[in-house]
């Protein structure tokens, strides 16, 4: 039997996107002004140069999906503040808390009076037995994968309200390996066309 792991994101505010049989992607809520924002990809406490570009490659791709553009930055930011440059994070608890049975990462963020994000940072369970690949969901998580769809969180997507319908933020991890037609109507009612 095959674990089932739910990727979470801590929610601060959520505004429900339109749902119809065909869509049914929600956002959190607030955006980035500018439609632009910096993120650290170098993952602190990674056992290998490789979660690191894993998670380059998600930003990379959220990149090619709106107007949004990622600045990729190599500073070893912590994901636990309230401001500043975006980062992530292999720990045990999700800063200080710990995570709850199954959960491979949560995003945090925060965001002004004028509903702009001014931090957003992940945390990513150490204890996930994470590998990389594409393809179907084999039995240790996909680390790239997750980096997507934290990043869709950090962007301000919320969690699909379908489950039948396929999209990189569905809340349990799965095939998808990649942002799909749902992902990209969401992602576009927030910040345009590529």
């Amino acid at each position: 039997m095959t674990a089932k792991y739910l990727i979470a994101a801590t929610v601060l505010s959520l505004t429900a996107g339109p749902f119809t049989s065909a869509q049914a992607y929600s956002l959190e809520g607030p955006t980035w002004a500018g439609k632009k924002a910096t993120f650290d990809f170098l993952v602190a406490g990674e056992p290998s140069a490789a979660f690191s570009t894993a998670l380059n490659r998600s930003l990379v791709i959220w990149n090619e999906k709106s107007a949004f553009k990622w600045t990729p930055v190599r500073k070893q930011t912590n994901p636990c503040v309230q401001s500043g440059p975006g980062g992530a994070a292999l720990r045990t608890t999700a800063c200080g808390e710990a995570f709850g049975s199954g959960v491979l990462g949560i995003t945090m963020f925060s965001y002004n009076q004028a509903n702009h994000f001014i931090h957003a940072g992940t945390v990513f369970n150490s204890r996930a037995n994470f590998t990389i690949y594409n393809g179907p969901l084999r039995a240790s998580p996909d680390f790239r994968r997750v980096a997507i769809h934290e990043m869709g969180h950090a962007l301000g997507m919320g969690h699909e309200n379908n489950t039948n319908i396929p999209a990189i933020m569905q809340p349990f991890i799965s095939d998808t390996d990649r942002p799909t037609a749902d992902d990209l109507r969401g992602i576009r009612a927030m910040y345009g066309q590529p």
